[in-house]
């Protein structure tokens, strides 16, 4: 076998890793990958006063999904949430459960439910479980930690006493996890 030159040999090495990193991603498939992401949302839905002291929030919320890299966040489709919220009037504190849809820029879909506490005006926390998917996200369940920040809004009294809100907002999942079934 003929010795090959140090630009030769050099060129053929940085070609054989180049090759070994390209397979890297199809392994790493097999494990479980983390990752953060958020969705910058528009949500309405009416505001009913359910007792003394309490009122309940039925919304739904959609916009665009990104996934954070190194580089910056990348579109990676869009959501869709449905969701109630229960507010207790004298101390602001809120509870919540909800289901959303996920849609990937190339048509496959993936959803999950959610609770979170936390206070009116604020937001809340708490766990994202996601349970299935269709095409490319058939068999994926995962979990992260779900942000509610809420923006801007906009409130709308309606005649049977109820309050129509719209607000803008931001959906934040910390440490999301995927793994395959």
């Amino acid at each position: 076998m003929p010795l090959l030159s140090p630009v030769r040999r050099a060129t053929v090495l940085a070609l054989a890793m180049l090759f070994a990193a390209a397979s890297l991603p199809a392994v790493a498939q097999d494990e479980p990958q983390q990752f953060n992401a958020f969705a910058v949302v528009q949500a309405s839905g009416p505001i009913i006063k359910t007792g003394e002291k309490q009122s309940m929030i039925a919304a739904s919320l959609s916009g665009a999904f990104f996934v954070e890299t190194d580089e910056g966040p990348v579109p990676s489709g869009s959501i869709a949430c449905g969701g109630m919220v229960r507010v207790d009037l004298d101390t602001s504190h809120q509870t919540g459960t909800g289901g959303c849809t996920f849609t990937a820029v190339d048509g496959a879909t993936s959803w999950g439910e959610w609770t979170c506490e936390g206070f009116n005006l604020v937001g809340c926390r708490g766990p994202f479980k996601l349970n299935g998917g269709t095409g490319r996200l058939a068999g994926l369940t995962g979990e992260a930690t779900m942000i509610w920040r809420p923006g801007s809004r906009e409130m709308q009294k309606q005649l049977d006493g109820s309050v129509l809100a719209n607000v803008s907002g931001i959906l934040i999942w910390r440490d999301f996890k995927l793994m395959k079934k």
